[in-house]
């Protein structure tokens, strides 16, 4: 018996796992500098059980990750320009605000 419970486990484990990574359809805003980069449907993808993210624009254009530091907190980086493929320009710490991660000069959104 103790087995099928280890293995029990592990499935659920493995399941639960899945969810990370995985990209869905979102309403998405992404706001820098007061200008709407990606605005409406959107790539949502959990990246870590603590409730980091990453949002893209479904064109490719633009995409913003929110990497969660503690609960209510996090830092935000985008790519910056068109196309580019990393998210090398920083949005600054964020705070949760609803749907949203926000600051002075940026808001991360996904509904």
């Amino acid at each position: 018996m103790r087995w099928l419970a280890v293995l029990l486990g592990l499935s659920l484990a493995s399941a639960a796992q899945a969810e990370i990574d995985v990209p869905r359809d979102a309403a998405c805003l992404l706001v820098v500098d007061g200008a709407e980069v990606i605005r409406g449907t959107c790539k949502f993808t959990p990246i870590d059980r603590d409730g980091s993210f990453t949002i893209s624009g479904l064109n490719g254009k633009y995409f913003a990750y929110v990497l969660v530091g503690r609960p209510g907190r996090a830092e935000g980086f985008w790519n910056g320009t068109a196309y580019a493929g990393k998210a090398h320009y920083p949005l600054g710490d964020l705070y949760r605000e609803d749907a949203c991660w926000v600051n002075d000069r940026a808001s991360v959104c996904a509904w």
